[in-house]
């Protein structure tokens, strides 16, 4: 249900974006999401051209493989400056970054562990990683996963280590320089991963506080009207009392004149 409902407003969200994008009143407001969705391309188009390098032996195509990998990393920091730029943020674009991340370290980390099985560690990780954040979201409906600081740090080292998987087919010290950065990003999945328990932990105990707070409001809630209501029926008993009284009185006082009238009747 919850990947359906994704499904539907991704498709409902990218149609919107690509019809305002063509206009020019709403061009800018859909900019930073046209620099995030090329994320959804590049890693196919690099994936492409290194498979076709391998199979032909083009070192020229695995170069530009890798420099068109480098550009879809550096879209990630071009969709926040445009965002803030043009103060276009939106849910659609919150959906399709955290999308769009993920996706892209992990298309071009198969890409580049064709060349370097190694990088399979950095795949495990992002797994790990979007299999926590998923986990918590199908538990708790309502809880809203952002990003947290480490994991921002953590995009740069991981696509500083795919830009260099790519090259490290060309220079033996970049093997190792490469392989070096692998264990520097899994360092950083291994934090993130903590961040992100951590994170959706708080998020979850504010949540159930929020919803025994106002449990506990309702409750008080119905308390005061059930003492409203109870006030009221007292008071509604008290004047029926009274009303009762009066009405004794009137026929003790009807009777007195009564008796009062016959003695002098009587008399006479």
């Amino acid at each position: 249900m919850l990947i359906k409902d994704y499904f539907k407003r991704f498709v409902a969200g990218t149609k919107l974006m690509f019809k305002e994008f063509f206009k020019k009143e709403t061009n800018k407001k859909q900019r930073a999401n046209m620099w995030t969705f090329s994320r959804l391309i590049i890693p196919l188009v690099t994936l492409l051209l290194s498979i076709i390098s391998i199979i032909t032996g083009t070192l020229s195509l695995l170069i530009i493989s890798s420099l068109i990998a480098g550009f879809g990393a550096i879209t990630d920091k071009l969709d926040g400056m445009s965002s803030k730029k043009y103060n276009s943020q939106s849910e659609y674009g919150k959906l399709l970054d955290q999308a769009t991340d993920k996706y892209f370290a992990l298309i071009v980390g198969i890409n580049v562990a064709i060349l370097n099985p190694l990088y399979l560690i950095t795949l495990l990780g992002e797994l790990i990683i979007g299999s926590i954040n998923i986990g918590y979201k199908l538990k708790y409906k309502n809880i809203d996963i952002s990003s947290t600081q480490i994991g921002r740090i953590k995009e740069w080292p991981l696509y500083t280590s795919l830009a260099l998987g790519y090259l490290s087919n060309i220079n033996s010290v970049l093997l190792i320089i490469s392989n070096i950065s692998i264990a520097l990003t899994a360092t950083f999945q291994v934090l993130t991963a903590a961040s992100y328990i951590k994170q959706n932990n708080e998020t979850i105990n504010v949540l159930k506080f929020n919803n025994k707070d106002t449990e506990v409001k309702e409750n008080e809630g119905i308390k005061n009207v059930l003492t409203i209501e109870n006030e009221k029926n007292k008071k509604l008993t008290r004047k029926e009392e009274i009303e009762q009284l009066k009405k004794l009185k009137k026929q003790l006082d009807k009777t007195i004149k009564n008796e009062k009238g016959y003695q002098y009747t009587k008399r006479k």
